[in-house]
C-alpha cells in the first residue's frame, strides 16, 4: 500500500479582532460582552441622538456578536454614512464580512480604515487574515501565481500590525500561517513560537507549529507540539488525525487507530480520516476493518481516489491470506 496516498488534514484560516469604540459601560472583551444589554442600551441612546454614528457602530458590534449579520451591516453602513471617516465602523464591517465569507468586501473595508487610521494594528491583522482565506480559496483553484500573491499581502500586513503593537499574538499567528501557505517553514516556526510565548495556553498555535515542524520531517518535536495541542483541546479532530498519520509513519499501529478513532468521534463524516484509520488496519492486516473503513471513505466520497486504490490493495491483500 503506497503511504503516499494519506492525506494530511491542517487547520487554515486567519485570526481576527474587532473593535468596539470606547465610552461606555459595557466591557469590550468577547468574555465578558453583554450583546443584548448592549443592544438595548445604544437603542435607547439613539432614540435621544438618532444621528450619532459611534451608538450605531457599537449597536452594530452587538448585533456581529449575536450574529445577526444583516441587523449589524445595516447598522455599521449607516455610521459610515454618518461619518465617512470612521475607521472602527470600516474594521467592524468589514469583520461582518469576513464572517460572512465575503474577503473581498472585507479587504476593500479594512483598507478604508487603515486609511483613516493608519497605525490601527487590528485592521492590519484583519486585513492580513481575510487575505489568508482568499489565498487558500486561490490555492484550492489551482492559481499558484494568486496564491502566492494573497499570502505574501498577508505576511506585510501582519509584519505592519506587529510593527505597531510588538506583543500581537493574532497577527504572529496570521503571519506564521502566511509563511507556512508559502513553504517558509521556518520562519512560520519562528512566530508561531512567538505566540506561544505570548499565549502558551492556546492550543491551535502548537498545533499550527506541529505541522510545520512535521512538513521539515521533525517529528519529535511535531509531535510535542501535536501532544500538548491535545492536552488542552481533547476534542480536536484535525490534529489527532495528524499525530495519527506520524504514528502511521512509524508503523506505530495501534497508536494511529487510536488517534484516527479519536478523530473521527469528533467528525465522523470524514473521508479523509476514514481512509487513514484503514491504511492502519490494513498495515496490522485487519483487512476487513480495513475494506469497512475504505468503503465508509468512498460512501462519504466517491471520487476519492486515495481510498478507491486502497480499497483494491486491501481486497488483493485480503485474498492472498
Amino acid at each position: 500500500m503506497n503511504y503516499k496516498k494519506l492525506l494530511r488534514k491542517l487547520i487554515c484560516g486567519g485570526v481576527l479582532c474587532a473593535a468596539l469604540t470606547s465610552g461606555m459601560n459595557f466591557a469590550a472583551a468577547a468574555e465578558d460582552f453583554d450583546p443584548d444589554a448592549a443592544i438595548a442600551h445604544y437603542t435607547q441612546k439613539l432614540q435621544v441622538e438618532p444621528n450619532n454614528a459611534v451608538m450605531y457602530n457599537n449597536r452594530g458590534f452587538a448585533y456581529k456578536m449575536k450574529y445577526e449579520y444583516d441587523k449589524a451591516l445595516a447598522d455599521l453602513t449607516r455610521a459610515i454614512e454618518l461619518d465617512p471617516t470612521y475607521a472602527d465602523a470600516y474594521n467592524n464591517r468589514g469583520t461582518v464580512y469576513y464572517q460572512t465569507r465575503r474577503y473581498k468586501l472585507a479587504v476593500e473595508d479594512y483598507t478604508k480604515a487603515i486609511n483613516f487610521d493608519p497605525t490601527n494594528a487590528v485592521a492590519y491583522n484583519n486585513r492580513s487574515a481575510a487575505n489568508i482565506m482568499l489565498g487558500s480559496a486561490a490555492g484550492v483553484e489551482g492559481n499558484d501565481s494568486l496564491h502566492d500573491s494573497f499570502y505574501r499581502q498577508a505576511v506585510n500586513d501582519a509584519a505592519r500590525a506587529i510593527s505597531i503593537k510588538p506583543d500581537y499574538e493574532d497577527a504572529y499567528i496570521n503571519r506564521g500561517r502566511s509563511y507556512a501557505a508559502l513553504d517558509d517553514r521556518e520562519n512560520a516556526i519562528s512566530d508561531f513560537t512567538k505566540a506561544i510565548n505570548l499565549n502558551p495556553t492556546n492550543p491551535v498555535i502548537y498545533s499550527i507549529r506541529g505541522a510545520s515542524y512535521d512538513a521539515l520531517n521533525k517529528e519529535d518535536l511535531a509531535l510535542a507540539d501535536y501532544t500538548r495541542a491535545l492536552e488542552l483541546d481533547p476534542d480536536d479532530s484535525a490534529t489527532y488525525n495528524n499525530r495519527g498519520l506520524i504514528y502511521l509513519g512509524r508503523n506505530d499501529f495501534d497508536r494511529a487507530i487510536a488517534d484516527f478513532t479519536r478523530a473521527l468521534e469528533q467528525s465522523d463524516d470524514d473521508a479523509v480520516m476514514y481512509n487513514n484509520r484503514g491504511v492502519a488496519y490494513y498495515g496490522k492486516g485487519e483487512y476487513d476493518k480495513a475494506i469497512e473503513d475504505f468503503n465508509r471513505a468512498l460512501s462519504i466520497n466517491h471520487n476519492f481516489q486515495a481510498a478507491i486504490q486502497n480499497l483494491k490493495d486491501a481486497y488483493a491483500a485480503k485474498g492472498h491470506i
